[in-house]
């Protein structure tokens, strides 16, 4: 694997990163999976989605996410419309009305790393251009996002015995013998972590974070230092 990471910020006015259990009333994970991550990642590269899930196994990627915006969350009704049912818009009569959760105003910081050097070279390329080949969303194709390229860094794995304040969002596994702070919140979420190319998520795990975006201390066997301070542990 690349001893470089590439680095980038994402952000958009709303986020929606449906949580699998959640039907009439769609909540929201606080941030992005990491295969949605991915997805994010193959839209910039152009990858396409029936076969980006192969370039992005945790053997070949290594992913990890900071909280940039304190999480906040705001419920909107929506009218859903059946169209299968006529062939013109104006004649459809059924619709439902559901209320979906939305993160407010999201910004987080993707930390990423590859073995394939080409697929990294593209990345890195494309955020140095603020260019995507297909359009960037945060979660649903209507909540676009912007992004911008932080920089690309040397990164170090770091054997570790004592606590160490993290600025990414942690594996719960990694996260156990953490320190509480006065002044933060703290929340685990399940998430999918590993999805194959039928779109079928085979891996879940549990993930710990601060939902204002500080930093959490932890005391993890290793984690990864970047050159510019940011200390990170990969979903």
């Amino acid at each position: 694997m690349n001893s470089r990471i590439l680095t980038f910020d994402i952000w958009g006015d709303l986020g929606h990163f449906k949580k699998p259990y959640t039907t009439t009333s769609p909540l929201s994970f606080a941030f992005p999976p990491r295969p949605t991550i991915a997805g994010m990642i193959s839209a910039i590269i152009g990858l396409d989605k029936t076969e980006y899930a192969d370039h992005f196994k945790k053997k070949d990627a290594n992913i990890a996410i900071r909280i940039i915006k304190p999480v906040k969350k705001i419920r909107i009704s929506q009218n859903l419309i059946d169209t299968k049912r006529a062939l013109l818009f104006s004649r459809i009569r059924q619709r439902t009305q559901i209320r979906l959760e939305y993160v407010k105003d999201p910004r987080y910081r993707i930390y990423f790393q590859h073995s394939d050097k080409n697929l990294y070279q593209r990345l890195k390329t494309c955020l140095q251009n603020h260019e995507s080949v297909y359009t960037v969303s945060l979660g649903l194709s209507e909540l676009l996002a912007n992004f911008k390229f932080i920089g690309e860094f040397d990164l170090r794995e770091v054997e570790n015995k004592n606590p160490v304040l993290l600025n990414s969002v942690l594996p719960i596994q990694l996260s156990a013998d953490f320190s509480p702070e006065t002044g933060k919140a703290y929340f685990s979420e399940d998430m999918p972590i590993e999805m194959n190319k039928q779109r079928i998520v085979t891996q879940f795990g549990k993930v710990f974070y601060e939902r204002d975006g500080k930093p959490v201390k932890a005391m993890p066997d290793k984690y990864f230092r970047a050159e510019n301070g940011d200390t990170i542990l990969f979903l």
